[in-house]
């Protein structure tokens, strides 16, 4: 086989394109040609005509249509003889080319002699029929890239094929990218061919007479080398070698846009050339080819972009009222464009050269949309067929790659199985012709490039591997098992089996998956070794759905006959690959005894390699090993009892605690936190760790792995990089603990309960860094104290095993009590320190609940609510977003509560609470906590100063807690009991003292918090805008009401309570009795009479928000005013056994006949 075949070899004759040559629109005298076949070196009339039309035509013209003579036939054959004549002499050669004897016609228009003589009847007929069959069967071709076609995900590739050689410096040609030197280089035929005889011994002459001044002015003693072997290579780097293809871009553009279309089809042609020299510098061959080919990509949509505004334009270049459609189809295009498009292959079938004739008429495919419909098999069968002409296999297997990728927006989104047929043609042809290479010239030209025969296949890798991607698509079996054949006839090689492993996917070879053995264990050496294809071939076969049962040549053989060529692998980091992959298929296909056998095997190489062999790389495939084990026991109930606990696991996490990087040590951990279990009916949907026995190695050796991720984080880490961190450890930490209390004895789970606090312990210590974390290992001591506590009411075991039990408490609330207050975020150790104060307070520990309130309370006195949380804006009044968050703040109360200052009020709440049950530990004074608290909150506190209405509505909140505490502290017993706490009403029961100075603050506290509500209406803001002045309104109504059905069930209703209220100006204060019915009753006239004026608003100045806000308050009032009547009825009818005098229950009648007549008008 000669592998530099002539640049015209016969091609393989393709289906007929159809041509309309019988209806385009054309002038007389082109219906009058008789078609007639081709002789033996006689040149095609149209691309002659093409040569003297186009040459000669201004180019601001664009190429306009040619009109072909009849009389160019007999010049034609002249010509050809006379070109055959030149040839034979030794002349130049010609730069048309003459179609011999077979020939394919350069544009396809007719592929024999037979298709040409069809008479004009037949052709419209045959057109008609391939029309119905495009419309019926095939969807309009897109000429751009869409983002699912293969060429856009090629398009994404080029920057890391790119940035692999960034590095790497171009050795050129000094002229082969100089843009100005285009007169030099060109590639069309010159006009003096063309010339009539007696012109060209003249022109002949004067070339002649050029070249020879040229080379005296090299060399004045006319001995240098021609110019040609004078040209000496330069050094560039990538950066400046991409930034000069840019530039001719820029200048190809340039061109285009003055109206220069030669000189921009030149720059292409240019740009084409470089991908023809394969000498200077072949490693770098793949940039060259992703940058030439953006500049062609460019072109062609240039030209496309030109054709399809032409079509657009009637015949004097007016734009049509309807621009042309993005599906349109060839019928559609006008005379104009079709010229126009018809010139455009001219110029390229008479580019000298046959490289770049290939990609310039690739780089135009898209255009043919202009002149046919559903040919593009056949067109791109035939440029296929074109690259054969091409000896260079390195440079025709980039050309074919090209097609295939042009070819893939045309044909793989509407015919993928036409362009799987076309691809693997192409595949066929790299086969057979590397194949005679490798056996014929590669031995002599990698010694004279002296470059390694596994460097020269890295440059062919990534050409194959898209070229199988672009082929997969629309693959069969059938064309993958003829592929298959085609590669063990001429290939063998482990870089082409490798793409066609992964791109075709497994499901070509699942069912039998032994047959692929065979192919590796065949395949040649060469930069993919064998174990990175048995590992590959095991991920492909774990991502099908199943594979082969365990028949003869099925899985289970595969698994065995592979495994006993991996385990002899000398290579420690190979054979982690394989273990690695393998791992991954027996979780999606086997059981949990592979498994085991495997990991056996991998702990036995492990030990046995030296720690050289162990590097970073090998750590970073025994996290992936680690990864797939983890995975399978969330998948599998088997793996997780079975392979977690299992010594050969325990050994492999020993092994990985060594040294590993941090990224591997993300991976694992992640592979433990990560995700849920697979649900079972007999386990939990979490991957509890042990933290006990042998079990507890994985538990121990993820706190490793946890601090190695911590100890990776410093000043420079971002906030996403802690964040991250943030998220895996404490999902470390909320996985610890393996507590079944259904099967585990109370011993099992005490000394299980230790060894968590212990763990808890380890964390807080390693985990210094994380502010999170705090909170997190605080909020789960508390819980594992609740957890305990609940096994002491539940259990009748031992004193001592009780008492033991509560020591463990107090060791829990002693952790939190360390941990709180290293903790920097205000609100959080507040709300911790109340959580923890709760928690000691149930569990009957009194001593540290007296401390832990002691420190919420110094916490609250000098906690800054500005340092919490920078606030937006500076209203504060509720908006109707608002309407349903009845709660502390109420519904209207408050618009755009800050944050801070509601979650504040959350925990004093929750404060609170815990001091309705709080016993007092100080005789002298059984109010400390209460009056330390109200002190703290409301004078020492300095809450954010957005507005002084929401300040106003704070202090009224925090007041009717304090009114709450005092009502539970009046009754005779608390509504519910903590076991073991004997509360206040338990130890001050019956103590008039006591009894007597609840009621004075009692009534105190309601009086104030009358006060400061009728006090909201001066605080304004400043703002007196009618909108503003009934959103106060409407929070002084609802704090009313709410205040009413606070105290409405614990007033007392027979007598008269003691209160302190203003007398004078000067701050005189006497005794004045007020019973239970006169402060109900000026509450709710009061409310009625703000809420009348909040209902008669002018509409004008009422807003959409203002109206519904006046709805639910209004609403609120007459639900709050039924509730309170039916209150006093129901108490003036057991007023015999609530021992009401007849004064007492007048006043609730009268009362409850006054609440009847405040309805709302």
């Amino acid at each position: 086989m000669t592998m530099m075949a002539p640049e015209r070899e016969p091609l393989v004759a393709t289906q007929t394109i159809k041509w309309r040559v019988g209806e385009r629109q054309v002038p007389r005298s082109r219906h009058e040609l008789v078609a007639r076949g081709l002789m033996s070196k006689e040149t095609h009339p149209l691309a002659l005509a093409a040569t003297f039309s186009a040459l000669n035509q201004p180019e601001s013209d664009d190429f306009k249509a040619v009109v072909v003579d009849t009389s160019l036939s007999s010049l034609a054959s002249s010509l050809g003889d006379s070109f055959s004549r030149r040839k034979s002499g030794g002349g130049v050669s010609p730069e048309l080319v003459v179609l011999q004897d077979g020939d394919v016609d350069p544009l396809g228009a007719l592929g024999s002699s037979d298709s040409i003589m069809r008479s004009k009847s037949e052709s419209v007929h045959s057109k008609t029929t391939a029309m119905s069959d495009v419309q019926g069967n095939e969807k309009p071709i897109k000429a751009t890239a869409m983002p699912n076609t293969i060429k856009f995900k090629w398009k994404e590739h080029t920057d890391r094929l790119l940035a692999k050689y960034a590095d790497h410096t171009f050795k050129i040609k000094a002229s082969m990218l100089e843009v100005n030197d285009l007169e030099n280089e060109l590639s069309f035929a010159p006009k003096s061919d063309y010339q009539k005889a007696d012109d060209q011994a003249e022109v002949s002459v004067i070339k002649k007479t050029r070249a020879r001044l040229e080379q005296l002015e090299r060399d004045p003693d006319n001995n240098s080398p021609s110019p040609e072997q004078d040209e000496k290579t330069i050094e560039i780097s990538q950066s400046q070698y991409v930034a000069k293809v840019k530039e001719m871009q820029k200048r190809l553009i340039a061109s285009w846009e003055q109206n220069h279309k030669v000189e921009a089809l030149r720059i292409a042609i240019k740009c084409v050339k470089l991908l023809a020299d394969t000498d200077t510098a072949p490693q770098l061959y793949p940039c060259v080819f992703v940058l030439v080919s953006e500049v062609l990509d460019a072109f062609g949509k240039l030209v496309f972009d030109r054709i399809h505004t032409r079509a657009s334009e009637d015949e004097n270049g007016q734009p049509h009222s309807g621009p042309l459609g993005e599906h349109f189809m060839s019928s559609d295009i006008n005379i104009q464009a079709t010229e126009t498009c018809r010139n455009w292959f001219y110029k390229t079938a008479c580019i000298r050269e046959l490289l770049p004739r290939i990609y310039i008429e690739i780089a135009l495919l898209g255009c043919y949309r202009f002149l046919c419909d559903g040919e593009y098999p056949q067109i791109v069968a035939r440029l296929s067929n074109m690259i054969k002409g091409v000896g260079e296999p390195m440079v025709a297997l980039y050309a074919r790659l090209y097609l295939a990728l042009t070819s893939s927006e045309l044909l793989g989104t509407t015919s993928p199985t036409e362009q799987t047929i076309v691809v693997n043609s192409s595949l066929f042809d790299y086969f057979y012709v590397f194949n005679w290479f490798r056996q014929n010239k590669l031995e002599r030209w990698l010694f004279s490039h002296k470059m390694e025969y596994e460097d020269y296949l890295a440059l062919h890798s990534p050409a194959v591997e898209w070229l199988v991607k672009c082929a997969a698509p629309g693959a069969t079996q059938d064309t993958f098992d003829t592929l298959l054949a085609h590669y063990q006839e001429y290939s063998f090689s482990s870089m082409v089996l490798k793409h066609l492993c992964e791109c075709f996917g497994a499901k070509f070879y699942a069912s039998t998956p032994t047959e692929m053995l065979e192919l590796i264990r065949t395949a040649s050496p060469s930069l993919v070794s064998k174990c990175h294809l048995y590992s590959l071939v095991a991920v492909q076969l774990s991502n099908v759905s199943s594979i082969a049962d365990n028949e003869p040549g099925g899985k289970l053989q595969f698994l065995n006959d592979s495994w006993s060529s991996i385990t002899s692998q000398e290579d420690i980091t190979q054979y982690m690959e394989c273990a690695a992959a393998y791992m991954k298929l027996i979780v999606a296909h086997f059981s949990h005894r592979e498994a085991l056998i495997l990991l056996k095997d991998v702990v036995r190489h492990l030990n046995a390699a030296t720690p050289e062999e162990l590097t970073a790389k090998t750590y970073n495939l025994l996290g992936a090993l680690i990864e797939n084990v983890v995975f399978g026991a969330k998948q599998h109930y088997d793996f997780f009892s079975k392979l977690i606990p299992s010594t050969s696991f325990l050994a492999l996490m020993g092994m990985f605690k060594r040294e590993s990087s941090v990224d591997v040590a993300k991976k694992v951990l992640r592979a433990f936190v990560g995700g849920r279990l697979k649900k079972s009916s007999d386990r939990s949907g979490t991957l509890r760790l042990h933290v006990l026995g042998p079990k507890a190695a994985v538990a121990h050796t993820l706190l490793v792995v946890c601090c190695r991720v911590h100890d990776a984080l410093d000043s420079l880490s971002t906030a996403s990089e802690r964040a991250e961190a943030n998220r895996d450890i404490s999902a470390f930490i909320t996985r610890l603990g393996y507590i079944n209390e259904t099967t585990g004895s109370d011993r099992a789970q005490d000394e299980e309960q230790e060894a968590l606090l212990m763990l808890y312990t380890d964390c807080r210590r390693a985990f210094y860094k994380l502010e999170p974390i705090k909170m997190l290992l605080s909020s789960m001591v508390l819980r594992l104290a609740m957890h305990v506590h609940k096994r002491i009411g539940a259990s009748v075991g031992s004193k001592k095993r009780t008492h033991a039990r509560r020591n463990f408490i107090q060791s829990c609330l002693a952790f939190a009590h360390i941990t709180i207050p290293s903790i920097e975020a205000p609100l959080e150790k507040l709300q911790l320190m109340v959580a923890a104060a709760n928690v000691a307070l149930v569990t009957n520990c009194i001593p540290q609940m007296d401390a832990l309130v002691k420190a919420a309370i110094v916490l609250l006195a000098d906690l800054d609510p500005n340092t919490i949380r920078v606030f937006e804006g500076d209203s504060i009044l509720h908006t109707s977003n608002s309407f349903g968050a009845v709660g502390l703040f109420g519904a209207v109360g408050v618009n755009r509560m800050s944050n801070g200052n509601g979650q504040i009020l959350q925990i004093i709440a929750q404060l609170m609470s815990v001091l309705v049950y709080a016993p007092s530990l100080n005789d002298e004074d059984a109010f400390y906590f209460v009056s330390a608290l109200r002190k703290a909150v409301l004078e020492r506190m300095k809450w954010t100063p957005i507005s002084r209405l929401e300040i106003g509505v704070v202090r009224v909140r925090v007041l009717l807690m304090l009114v709450q505490l005092y009502a539970l502290w009046g009754q005779r017993s608390l509504p519910g009991r903590l076991d073991g706490v004997d509360s206040n009403d338990v130890l001050y029961g019956g103590d008039g003292p006591f009894t007597h100075e609840v009621q004075t603050r009692f009534s105190s506290t309601v009086e104030e918090v009358a006060r400061e509500i009728e006090a909201l209406g001066e605080l304004n803001d400043g703002n007196d805008r009618a909108e503003n002045t009934q959103r106060v309104v409407a929070a002084q109504i609802e704090l009313m009401l709410d205040f009413v059905n606070l105290v409405v069930p614990v007033l007392e209703y027979d007598g008269s309570f003691p209160i302190e209220e203003a007398a004078s100006r000067q701050g005189r204060r006497h005794k004045k009795l007020r019973s239970g019915v006169a402060l109900v009753r000026k509450c709710m006239a009061y409310s009625h009479e703000k809420a009348q004026s909040l209902k008669q608003a002018k509409p004008m100045e009422t807003s959409t928000s203002q109206v519904q806000m006046t709805t639910w308050i209004c609403r609120y009032f007459d639900s709050m005013r039924v509730y309170v009547a039916a209150f006093m009825q129901g108490m003036s009818k057991r007023s015999a056994g609530l021992r009401l005098d007849a004064s007492s229950q007048q006043a609730v009648q009268g009362l409850a006949e006054a609440l009847n007549n405040l309805a709302l008008a």
